[in-house]
């Protein structure tokens, strides 16, 4: 990974809790917290989306709600163009 200038400061309010326990479990790994926080701005940024593990339970279940839709969705474009459609009776019967 190239060497990166660091030129902009960030801060934000979390708990003090929760911050005392996560410098501690930092310090064990002998990190600090600006090079854990900064590895996860890099990745971030060379895969383009936030890391899986980071991300809320509740956000992962809509993501994989939408992405059922659009897969269902794509399914029915490609049975469309591939002639295989159901008639208005058995598409009310399945969809009610």
């Amino acid at each position: 990974m190239m060497m990166l200038i660091k030129n902009q400061q960030f801060s934000f309010l979390t708990n003090d809790e929760l911050l005392a326990k996560a410098q501690k479990i930092a310090a064990f790994e002998h990190l600090d917290m600006a090079t854990i926080l900064n590895s996860v701005l890099e990745k971030m940024v060379a895969h383009g989306e936030v890391p899986t593990d980071l991300v809320d339970e509740k956000y992962k279940r809509r993501d994989k709600i939408i992405q059922s839709l659009y897969d269902e969705i794509e399914q029915g474009y490609q049975d469309y163009k591939n002639g295989r459609v159901l008639g208005i009776g058995q598409t009310f019967s399945k969809y009610g």
